[in-house]
């Protein structure tokens, strides 16, 4: 059957053609201006689930390549301040700490001891300013905590001194009559702490066990009496309260009894520089502390954990893997940098030197390079200032001592820069793995979402169709006005 041609059904075709040719001139021009395939999932499911895989991938890939260029940049910093460093500890050149050393230890210019002794605590400061420095806002050398500084210098702390208030808090603590009662118990045969009468108090003498005071002067102190009175030489075994001697022990000066568990050393919470203990903290010798730990103790739990614990994992692309809730830490990055460990570490060794002909064994040798100029420098500063003598004979033993582990030190120190040295290179190389990585993600999303030129010559077409279709429709109504408006 022929379709009868009519007005209404040509007006009718006419606008469908027409919607059609703006519709897809229209979604043309949507793509020119985007410049992208598709706007939405409904236009292509398959490209824009593929799309949405690769974005997150390269989303990832951008944060890792960032995460990797700030560590990098923090691993550059701690590089060059570490090679500073070793100018500082060179055991080769002569103008660094170990080239002091060896001008201390030799004789022809021994009177220079005392300003060679002040350079290098000079430079032992140098050392952990430059530890101390900062990459932004972050202290590079301080492990996982960042925010706080990493080295100090504090007063060294006796490690005999117990606190006085702790003890005696304890009534059970034996230790606390022990070290703090200067005399004697009233009651020797009875020295329960829970009921401690000993006093550090000499007026308080009732207190105290009281002895009669022996005549200093007396040939025989040992009590065997061999002179009697009226012997040449004799004198009376006591004096009396004028200072006189008598054998009268009633007529004796009587003298408080000291307590012969009295620690002195333990009463005072400080050191000295030359290791004697002093109450007075301006008196105080220093010691180098790592995050508030002594760099020199041995069997250190927080020491321990920062060295070998503590850690500070970011996902640079390795393959983050997870086992049973803990990190496979061979699919991730440790940033922390543990200062200490680059300077010779923490604790100490034990070192022997023959000196003068006679054998030295020291036990508390430091381990970090740093503690032993700051040692060594103390040792020269208490030598004569004029002829340059050492203080004593074990000063100049421990500084021949120090001397050696100094080199020893340096050189763990120096391995350790190598392993700073290769783990930037780590860095630098997975740096280019990554950008490779997100350059190539995002060649793959925008072959996918991207419109191609083909694209402008759609739009160019649709155009075309869509103007061809008005001077189409222009004919119809001029000759069908009538027939149109009565739709």
């Amino acid at each position: 059957m022929i379709p009868r041609m009519t007005t209404v059904g040509n007006l009718k075709n006419y606008r469908y053609n027409l919607n059609r040719s703006g519709w897809t001139m229209s979604q043309a021009m949507t793509k020119i201006e985007t410049q992208r395939n598709f706007n939405s999932f409904a236009e292509d499911p398959a490209a824009a689930a593929r799309c949405f895989q690769l974005r997150r991938s390269y989303l990832r890939a951008s944060s890792q390549l960032t995460l990797n260029e700030s560590v990098y940049s923090k691993y550059q910093q701690a590089w060059k301040t570490l090679d500073g460093v070793s100018e500082m500890i060179d055991t080769v050149k002569p103008d660094t700490g170990f080239g002091s050393i060896l001008e201390a230890l030799n004789d022809s210019i021994a009177s220079g001891r005392n300003a060679l002794g002040q350079t290098l605590v000079s430079k032992a400061d140098g050392v952990i300013q430059s530890m101390n420095g900062r990459y932004g806002e972050n202290f590079v050398f301080s492990g996982a905590d960042t925010l706080n500084v990493p080295f100090t210098w504090k007063p060294a702390k006796n490690p005999d001194y117990i606190d006085p208030a702790a003890a005696e808090a304890d009534p059970g603590n034996p230790e606390y009559a022990a070290a703090f009662k200067y005399y004697a118990f009233a009651d020797p045969a009875n020295p329960d702490p829970a009921n401690v009468v000993g006093t550090n108090d000499i007026s308080d003498l009732s207190k105290v066990v009281q002895d009669p005071v022996l005549n200093p002067a007396r040939n025989d102190p040992d009590y065997d009496t061999t002179l009697t009175p009226g012997d040449d030489g004799y004198e009376g075994m006591y004096l009396d309260a004028n200072g006189g001697s008598t054998d009268d022990v009633t007529q004796a000066k009587w003298a408080p009894r000291e307590n012969p568990d009295y620690d002195e050393n333990s009463s005072k919470q400080y050191l000295k520089a030359d290791g004697t203990p002093t109450s007075e903290e301006s008196e105080a010798g220093r010691k180098l502390c790592y995050r508030g730990v002594p760099v020199d103790s041995n069997d250190n739990e927080k020491l321990n954990y920062y060295l070998y614990d503590e850690k500070k994992f970011i996902d640079l692309g390795l393959g983050f893997q997870e086992r049973e809730g803990e990190i496979v830490e061979s699919s991730v990055f440790n940033e922390a940098l543990q200062g200490v460990y680059y300077l010779g570490g923490t604790g100490t060794t034990s070192k022997t030197v023959k000196v003068d002909g006679k054998e030295w064994t020291f036990d508390d040798m430091p381990n970090n390079v740093v503690s032993v100029m700051e040692e060594f420098g103390q040792i020269l500063l208490r030598c004569d200032p004029d002829s340059g003598a050492w203080a004593s004979d074990e000063d100049k033993a421990r500084a021949y001592a120090l001397a050696q582990q100094f080199e020893d030190s340096a050189s763990l120190a120096k391995q350790r820069y190598d392993e700073l040295d290769a783990q930037s290179g780590f860095l630098r190389d997975n740096g280019e793995l990554l950008t490779n990585n997100a350059k190539t993600l995002n060649e793959q999303f925008l072959a996918l979402e991207d419109i191609d030129p083909a694209a402008i010559e759609d739009y160019m077409y649709a155009k075309y169709c869509y103007d061809t279709a008005l001077k189409v429709g222009n004919s119809i109504l001029s000759q069908s006005l009538m027939d149109y408006m009565n739709l």
